[in-house]
């Protein structure tokens, strides 16, 4: 199987991958470049901080043909900005009925709207996808912790044939048909994630002693939000307080680039500073555009009781004070 985007999470995948016994070729785009070249090198891999099993083989940038040649699944774990595009380009090489599943988290444009990825690649790159959600941190899931994610599509017999590959002991996958609902959650946990950092740079910049109320006040505040905006696209309750909802959102607010990067604003930094400091760490944050895609979405669909994304938008978008518009927002 081919395994597009070397970051944390391909990276991490050829775990399970390898341990069912595939072969795997990892490539990574023109910024994994330097990440391909240290696994290349024998050299652990520099975000994960492990050695790659021994059944992955490397391809950098200039080698997408050779890594999809041959690939009887082909997994996408690029950013979602760059999503449809790689999905594009890689699905006119590979052979005809090679499943594809998409690991990205965020929203994309079709037709001049906010929608969700599966619904852009489609329209794009005429390819349907099976998408993952659900609470998975990299290295954990690279160091075989226990692990539980959504398989989503409304083909069940795809969803179902591709767990059969990649499901493990620590593995665990759960299957849906809720894709437009998984992938908004996922979008969305992103950007709610950043609201929870906030209130730690409020504590680090002495603002507050502490905020786990406040901080929980929001986290309730953000289920209902996702619910709201759900409708749009006949979302399942069961899927925001699932996995792919209330678990994603309470995993990513509690530790990785989205809890930092709220945490960073939180503190006192512009946006503009917070995002140089994150780029020159090569700590890409999907939740910083999930936030400009999401309250698109919304105002598309006139969803307008969103109080939350819209003090979110403020914040990073307007420069608008981070304490009084959380404490607006969590009512």
């Amino acid at each position: 199987m081919a395994i597009l985007g070397a970051g944390f999470m391909g990276a991490a995948l050829t775990v399970p991958a390898t341990d069912n016994g595939h072969t795997v070729a990892l490539w990574g785009t023109h910024l994994d470049d330097h990440l391909i070249a240290a696994v290349r090198a024998g050299a652990r891999h520099p975000r994960l901080g492990l050695m790659l099993p021994a059944g992955v083989t490397a391809y950098d940038s200039t080698e997408l043909p050779r890594a999809l040649a041959g690939a009887d699944l082909m997994i996408n774990a690029v950013t979602s900005e760059a999503a449809v595009g790689v999905i594009a380009r890689a699905a006119r090489r590979l052979a005809p009925g090679v499943p594809v599943l998409n690991v990205s988290k965020g929203l994309a444009q079709s037709r001049g709207r906010a929608v969700t990825l599966s619904d852009a690649i489609r329209e794009t790159a005429k390819v349907e996808v099976v998408t993952v959600g659900g609470p998975s941190k990299a290295v954990e899931l690279a160091r075989r912790v226990r692990t539980a994610v959504v398989y989503a599509s409304p083909r069940a017999a795809e969803r179902r044939r591709i767990r059969g590959w990649l499901e493990t002991d620590y593995y665990r996958v759960e299957e849906s048909a809720d894709q437009r609902g998984l992938e908004l959650c996922s979008a969305l946990k992103n950007a709610y994630a950043i609201a929870i950092g906030l209130c730690d740079g409020l504590v680090a910049a002495g603002r507050a002693t502490a905020m786990y109320n406040t901080k929980s006040a929001l986290y309730t505040e953000a289920l209902r939000e996702m619910a709201r905006l759900g409708r749009a696209v006949g979302m399942r309750p069961a899927t925001v307080y699932g996995l792919g909802g209330a678990g994603d959102l309470h995993v990513t607010g509690m530790a990785g680039r989205n809890r930092l990067f709220g945490e960073l604003r939180g503190a006192g930094a512009p946006t503009a500073q917070v995002v140089a400091t994150l780029r020159a760490r090569e700590e890409l944050t999907e939740g910083y555009a999930a936030i400009r895609w999401c309250w698109r979405f919304a105002r598309e669909r006139k969803v307008t009781d969103v109080p939350l994304l819209r003090a979110l938008h403020r914040i990073v978008y307007g420069g608008h004070d981070v304490e009084r518009e959380l404490y607006t927002a969590s009512r």
